[in-house]
């Protein structure tokens, strides 16, 4: 290259080489999927466990920028096809392990011969000096575009308008008018509580210890998500043995405070460590929650009306309590172990479960619970 060729433009060279180099290896990994029947993430994926060997689907979502619960359905899709197995860690039996099953590491790298050939012919033009550099550099290079993809998933200052103010980890959320509130969980989360106030002026508050969520208000729509990091590798059941995995977040906890003058609605939609929700002063009209929780504790006021409690997914310890007096149904599906209702144990097993406190059928203001796909303990009370 030319000695009047400046330093600036040698490095702007180098960024639009390697965003094409980029760009191209996307398209060989396409390539690699099609020949596979799988998608590119897919391989990705297994690229991913090549390097790494065995890890937790946690770090495998940290790893490909998936949230943990398209990572886990993603391991499904894997496992199904053949090409990954789920076993148990060996440290710590509780845990489970994404492993390649033994057969399709050698089928990955015949996809993968000719370019090693062409890379390695590639490499023989250059001498052990500057290989030297090359690798340094390349190495150096992928933890810079690491570190900037986990910046870009960091929480930042809300910046559309709305009034919501960030500082740390704290929030406030502004009222501006509104009448109903929703607050939707679009991530899994580790520990959370949530409590409401009536006095409160804000529609809400929020302070977060370790992991720090990202928090938006838009016409009363209140969303939370966390960074796509590997904080909520659990699975509240694993080969049949429910799991308390709280233990793993100790030191990640937010906690919420909704304006208790407005109803709202709650929608977990990534599945929890622990949850714990004191919603006495909060008009509740539904609670919603999918992929399951290690430990789900709900404390809920006077129903307006029929209120519905879901949750899909498998749920290591649900506990519900609610006023004196106040109806209640419960309907469980995928079996239970252990169940008490307002003091009364009753037998679980496996199919479903319904049960229903005096006049509940009838009763215009009630809570009914549903849950789809197992529990380990359920304990419901009144007080």
């Amino acid at each position: 290259m030319s000695s009047t060729v400046s330093r600036e433009e040698l490095k702007e060279t180098l960024l639009r080489v390697s965003r094409k180099v980029g760009s191209q290896a996307g398209l060989f990994t396409q390539a690699v999927a099609e020949r596979l029947g799988l998608a590119g993430i897919d391989v990705d994926s297994l690229d991913v466990l090549l390097s790494e060997g065995r890890v937790t689907v946690g770090r495998l979502a940290e790893l490909t920028g998936l949230t943990t619960g398209s990572a886990t359905r993603m391991v499904d899709r894997l496992e199904q096809a053949g090409f990954v197995r789920r076993v148990p860690d060996p440290a710590d039996r509780r845990r489970v392990m994404v492993e390649i099953v033994p057969g399709i590491e050698a089928k990955l790298h015949a996809l993968h011969d000719s370019l090693r050939e062409a890379e390695t012919a590639l490499y023989d033009a250059y001498d052990d000096e500057q290989l030297a550099l090359f690798a340094d550099f390349m190495t150096k290079a992928g933890n810079v575009l690491f570190d900037e993809s986990l910046k870009l998933r960091a929480p930042q200052p809300a910046d559309d308008g709305t009034g919501e103010t960030w500082e740390g980890g704290n929030y406030v959320g502004p009222m501006a008018g509104t009448t109903a509130g929703r607050l939707v969980f679009l991530t899994g989360a580790p520990r959370i509580a949530v409590s409401g106030d009536p006095a409160l002026r804000d529609l809400y508050h929020a302070e977060f210890a370790g992991a720090i969520a990202r928090m938006r208000v838009r016409d009363g729509v209140v969303t939370v998500s966390y960074p796509k990091f590997g904080w909520f590798d659990w699975r509240a059941q694993i080969a049949g043995q429910f799991i308390d995995a709280s233990a793993h977040w100790q030191k990640d906890l937010g906690r919420i405070v909704l304006n208790g003058s407005i109803p709202w609605a709650v929608e977990l939609r990534g599945g929890v460590s622990t949850w714990s929700g004191d919603l006495r002063d909060v008009p509740l009209q539904s609670f919603e929650l999918k992929g399951g929780a290690s430990e789900l504790e709900l404390r809920l006021g006077q129903p307006a009306g029929i209120v519905p409690i879901r949750v899909y997914g498998a749920v290591n310890r649900l506990t519900v309590e609610r006023p004196l007096g106040v109806a209640c149904g419960l309907e469980v599906r995928g079996g239970v172990n252990e169940i008490e209702v307002d003091g009364e144990v009753h037998l679980g097993g496996a199919g479903t479960l319904s049960l229903q406190s005096p006049g509940a059928a009838s009763n215009p203001n009630r809570y009914e619970i549903d849950i789809k796909g197992g529990a380990n303990r359920i304990a419901i009370s009144a007080k």
